[in-house]
């Protein structure tokens, strides 16, 4: 029977669930069922245990393993009827899975008592290099191992990382102490079941959801603990820095260039109508305070979308009432050019040197720092002129700039730590 013509479908939900139906058969083997679309779609998940407490949802689901499943579709179909008959007399859907030791499988599905076993389609997760597409344009091999920190998991940040995982990324460290709020769940990644949840909890069931064989280590820790983040940095490929404060910025600068890790920076202006990308690479080409050399202005003129943010970015002098008139969030599509581009400079980052058919864009993502305008407003008013929209040969808004920024000379940051590891270098040399 051809899969298309079955009503039903039943979705494994474990990349092992077929191996835990094998394994043990004496031990007790755990089901849960979650149904969809008035119980066209079937979700099964499974655990073995030794208990000898029976639940409920144990008399859902019954369970055959063959040497070699029957060819007869008859034969297939009685098995089926005489399982889900030992099972009790429930008025509810219940399941017959007949799994054969080299893997094949089918599945039956009594809707209620008074109708008939059906046979359902079968969906199995797939193994870890069965996920993505093997013919993709970067070998999932590559990004599967590589260690990405993800600082800031708001609606730009949760974005990123979730690009990232679809793209293959299979390494993950989530750093956020904020919860999901009310006021800023329409432009994440999370939904309102994730009301009130740690970031960090609830961006990694949403990678997990998409890549169950992720790896992810969360930390819900401000990043200015500079001891405890000096720790969680160490052993990553790259550093994504989405935070909502100018402080942490410049602390992950200082981290990074320690630790000798290229860090990806991305902030959006007041409501979005803006953004910037900035990319260092220590000791190759600018650092974070290389290009923001006045922090009060960067700090004066970023996207202030959440009371606590806004908060912090003002002196306590300055009341609650005038804080939030200045919270001014921007459109979820207006932070998502800003986010892609980070994502897609990450990418060019994480494999470099490789041989992929993003290899072309490490000469033309060649710089360090990248401009975006949502709309002619705010700092990029005078920036574009009225009509540049339509115009090839001039700036213009909803196109990507790449602007130059040298290594400051007088850098306290990156040159005096060139100056003090290379102090450390003579005298070490010295003593021995």
């Amino acid at each position: 029977m051809n899969e298309r013509d079955l009503h039903r479908v039943v979705c494994l939900m474990q990349p092992n669930f077929l191996d835990i139906l094998k394994r043990n058969e004496a031990d007790r083997k755990v089901f849960s069922l979650t149904t969809f679309d008035g119980g066209d779609t079937i979700h099964v998940r499974v655990a073995s245990t030794d208990k000898s407490d029976k639940k409920d949802i144990l008399t859902r689901v019954a369970f055959k393993v063959f040497e070699e499943l029957p060819r007869q579709s008859a034969k297939l179909h009685l098995i089926a009827s005489s399982l889900v008959a030992g099972l009790a007399d429930l008025n509810q859907l219940k399941i017959a899975i007949l799994v054969s030791e080299d893997d094949c499988v089918r599945i039956f599905v009594k809707p209620e008592s008074d109708k008939p076993v059906e046979e359902a389609a079968v969906l199995c997760l797939p193994n870890r290099f069965h996920l993505f597409n093997d013919d993709g344009i970067i070998d999932l091999r590559l990004l599967a191992d590589r260690r990405v920190a993800v600082v800031g998991l708001g609606s730009g940040g949760s974005h990123v990382a979730m690009e990232l995982t679809k793209s293959g990324v299979g390494k993950f460290i989530l750093v956020d102490y904020d919860r999901i709020e009310l006021q800023n769940v329409i432009r994440h990644v999370c939904g309102l079941r994730d009301l009130g949840r740690l970031k960090t909890n609830a961006m990694r069931d949403r990678i997990l959801e998409k890549n169950p064989f992720a790896e992810i280590e969360i930390y819900n820790s401000d990043v200015n603990n500079l001891e405890q983040a000096r720790q969680i940095f160490k052993g990553c490929d790259i550093i994504i820095a989405a935070t909502d404060n100018i402080m942490s910025r410049f602390n992950i600068n200082n981290l990074s260039l320690e630790l000798g890790i290229v860090t990806l920076y991305a902030a959006c202006s007041v409501r979005a109508s803006g953004g910037q990308v900035v990319r260092v690479r220590p000791n190759d080409g600018p650092c974070f305070s290389c290009v923001y050399v006045d922090a009060a202005m960067e700090a004066v003129e970023e996207e202030m979308s959440s009371f606590a943010q806004a908060r912090a970015a003002f002196p306590p002098y300055i009341g609650d009432d005038e804080v939030e008139a200045n919270i001014q969030v921007g459109l979820s599509s207006d932070i998502i050019p800003v986010a892609n581009m980070l994502v897609k400079v990450a990418l060019v980052e994480l494999c470099r040197g490789e041989n992929t058919a993003l290899a072309s864009l490490e000469e033309d993502l060649d710089g360090s720092f990248y401009m975006w305008a949502n709309r002619r407003e705010q700092e990029y008013y005078h920036l574009y002129s009225e009509d540049s929209f339509h115009k090839s040969d001039e700036p213009a808004i909803l196109r990507w700039y790449q602007l130059r920024s040298k290594r400051r000379t007088d850098c306290m940051i990156c040159q005096g730590m060139e100056g003090s590891a290379r102090n450390r270098a003579f005298f070490s040399s010295k003593g021995s």
